[in-house]
């Protein structure tokens, strides 16, 4: 499932800007594995290749923000964004995820608000604030399925 929302990038990529992904990916985090998808959107996965499970960073345009306005997540920088994919893969691999569709929302805000933590000194303070308020906006966006999915009786 993609963790970036509506409303970012979606002008295919130049070849310098794919570069440029791949090395802030690289940079921030050798141990990551990605790969670049034209057509698909950004999001860490796991995928099982001959009976192993391989979990990556899969990009496309959406790791660019775009013109939306109307969330937090679609102003949120490249770098930013490539921060929290990578703490999506570190969140598995150190079974700190929260696997359950019900919950997508709270482990979206941790992975962003993880992402400040993990990388202080490679983020700008312009990213960090735009993590927070994707963080802030995921919280929003659980209360909003909480309050609707569990009424007051």
């Amino acid at each position: 499932m993609a963790s970036l929302l509506d409303g970012r990038n979606t002008v295919p990529l130049t070849d310098g800007q794919i570069q440029s992904v791949a090395s802030t990916l690289f940079g921030l985090d050798r141990d990551v594995p990605f790969i670049y998808r034209e057509d698909g959107p950004t999001v860490f996965r796991v995928r099982v290749e001959d009976g192993h499970e391989i979990a990556e960073i899969a990009y496309g345009t959406v790791i660019y923000p775009g013109p939306g306005v109307a969330n937090a997540n679609s102003q949120l920088g490249m770098k930013g964004a490539v921060a929290h994919e990578i703490c999506h893969f570190h969140r598995h691999r150190n079974l700190t995820e929260l696997d359950d569709e019900r919950l997508r929302h709270i482990d979206e805000a941790m992975t962003s608000l993880e992402a400040i933590g993990r990388f202080p000194r490679d983020l700008s303070d312009h990213d960090m604030r735009e993590l927070v308020a994707d963080a802030l906006q995921r919280l929003r966006m659980f209360t909003q399925y909480f309050l609707e999915t569990f009424p007051e009786t």
